[in-house]
C-alpha cells in the first residue's frame, strides 16, 4: 500500500469532511431543525445503495469504479460551491454525494485484499488512520472557511477529491472474477453479501459480535451533546468530544497492527468500556472518554474487518464488504433510535451500554477464536 494512495484517500476524506461540516453549520445557521435532521439521516437513507455498490464491484473493475466515484463526488462538491445556498439544492446534492460514496469503502476493502492480503491489519489500519486524520482536519477547518466565504469549503473540498483522483490514477486494475460475471442478476445476487455474513457458519458469530458493537456504539453516543453539557463542558469546548473520537480512532488504527487479534478484541473492548464510563464523570474527563472509546473501537474494528476480508470468496468480495457497511450502519441507527426512547436522561443509554457490553466480551473472544481457526484452515 503506497504512501501516495494513503495521502490521496486522506485528502479525499478531508474534502468531503470540509463540505459536510460546512453544510451542517450552514443549515444550522438557517435555524430549521428539519433540514438538519434530513442531513443527519442521509447516510442511512442510502443503505440500499450500499448493496447495489457491492454488486457493481463484483461485476466491474473495482479500481475504475473507485476512481469514477472519486471524480463524481468532486464534481458534486464543485456544484455545491456554485449553486445558490438553498436547502433544497444543498440536500439534493448531498444525497447524491452520499449515494456515490457507497462505492468508496467497499472498493478500498476489496482492493486491500489484492494489494496487501498478508498485511490486512497493518494496511487496513493505515488506511483508516489516513481517513480519520482527513476527517478531523475537515471538521476543524470547515467553520472558519465557511465564515470567510460560503463557497470556499465546497470548492476546496471538490478540489481535494479531484486531486485524490489524480494521485490514484496508477492504481493497478482489479477486474472481477469470471464466476461473478456470469452470475444472473436479481435480488439473490444483490443480497448475496449480506446472506454470506449472516448465514455463513465461519463468520456468523463474528458478524453478530460486530453488529452488537455498532448497536451499542449508537446507543451510547446518540445523546453525547446532552451528556457533555450536563457534565459541565463549556459549549465552546464541546468540539473536544467528537475530536476525541476521531483522534482515538486515528491512534487505534495505527496501533491495530502492533497487537494480536486477541489483544485487539479484549483490549479494545476494555478501552471502549472505560471510555464510556469516563463520559459519566464531570468535564474534563469526557474528552478522554471519547478518546479511549474511539481507540478501542478502531483497534478491534480493524481486526474484525480483516477476518471478513480473508474469509469472503473472491466472487463475493465487493458485496460482502458493502453488506458489512450496510449492516453495521443499520445497527448504529437502531442503537441511536433506542437511545432516543430511553427518556431525556442521557446517562441511561451509557449505563445500559456498559451493562450489555459486560456480557458481550465472551462472545467476541469465542467468535474471534473460531474465525482464526477457519482462516488457518484456508
Amino acid at each position: 500500500m503506497r504512501g501516495q494512495y494513503l495521502l490521496a484517500e486522506g485528502l479525499g476524506v478531508f474534502g468531503g469532511s470540509l463540505a459536510f461540516t460546512a453544510l451542517a453549520l450552514l443549515l444550522g445557521l438557517g435555524g430549521n431543525p428539519w433540514t438538519l435532521a434530513l442531513l443527519a439521516a442521509l447516510p442511512f437513507l442510502t443503505l440500499p445503495l450500499d448493496l447495489l455498490a457491492g454488486l457493481l464491484l463484483d461485476r466491474l473493475d473495482r479500481t475504475r469504479l473507485l476512481l469514477l466515484g472519486v471524480y463524481l463526488r468532486g464534481g458534486l462538491l464543485l456544484l455545491l460551491a456554485l449553486l445558490p445556498k438553498e436547502p433544497l439544492f444543498l440536500l439534493s446534492l448531498a444525497f447524491l454525494f452520499q449515494a456515490v460514496l457507497a462505492l468508496d469503502l467497499p472498493a478500498w476493502h476489496a482492493l486491500l485484499v489484492r494489494l496487501a492480503r498478508g498485511r490486512l491489519e497493518r494496511e487496513g489500519g493505515r488506511l483508516q488512520a489516513a481517513q480519520l486524520l482527513g476527517d478531523s482536519l475537515g471538521d476543524l477547518l470547515a467553520p472558519p472557511l465557511l465564515l470567510l466565504a460560503k463557497p470556499l469549503p465546497f470548492a476546496l473540498g471538490g478540489a481535494m477529491l479531484l486531486l485524490e483522483g489524480r494521485l490514484l490514477r496508477d492504481l493497478p486494475p482489479y477486474p472481477p472474477p469470471q464466476e461473478a460475471r456470469g452470475e444472473p442478476l436479481g435480488a439473490g445476487a444483490l443480497l448475496a453479501g449480506v446472506a454470506f455474513l449472516l448465514w455463513e457458519r465461519r463468520l456468523l458469530s463474528l458478524t453478530l459480535y460486530a453488529l452488537a458493537l455498532n448497536f451499542l456504539g449508537g446507543l451510547a453516543l446518540a445523546l453525547l451533546p446532552l451528556l457533555a453539557l450536563e457534565r459541565g463542558v463549556p459549549p465552546a469546548l464541546f468540539g473536544l468530544y467528537p475530536l476525541g473520537l476521531s483522534l482515538g480512532g486515528f491512534l487505534g488504527s495505527l496501533l491495530a497492527a502492533r497487537v494480536g487479534p486477541g489483544m485487539a478484541v479484549w483490549g479494545g473492548h476494555g478501552a471502549r468500556m472505560l471510555g464510556l464510563a469516563l463520559l459519566l464523570l464531570p468535564f474534563p474527563f469526557g474528552p478522554l472518554g471519547t478518546l479511549l472509546a474511539g481507540l478501542g473501537g478502531a483497534v478491534s474494528g480493524v481486526h474484525l474487518r480483516a477476518y471478513r476480508q480473508r474469509l469472503a470468496p473472491e466472487a463475493l468480495l465487493g458485496r460482502v464488504q458493502a453488506g458489512g457497511v450496510a449492516l453495521l450502519s443499520l445497527e448504529s441507527l437502531l442503537g441511536t433510535l433506542l437511545a432516543g426512547t430511553l427518556g431525556e436522561d442521557p446517562q441511561r443509554p451509557v449505563g445500559a451500554t456498559l451493562l450489555l457490553a459486560l456480557f458481550l466480551l465472551p462472545l467476541g473472544l469465542w467468535a474471534l477464536g473460531r474465525a482464526a481457526r477457519e482462516v488457518g484452515r484456508g
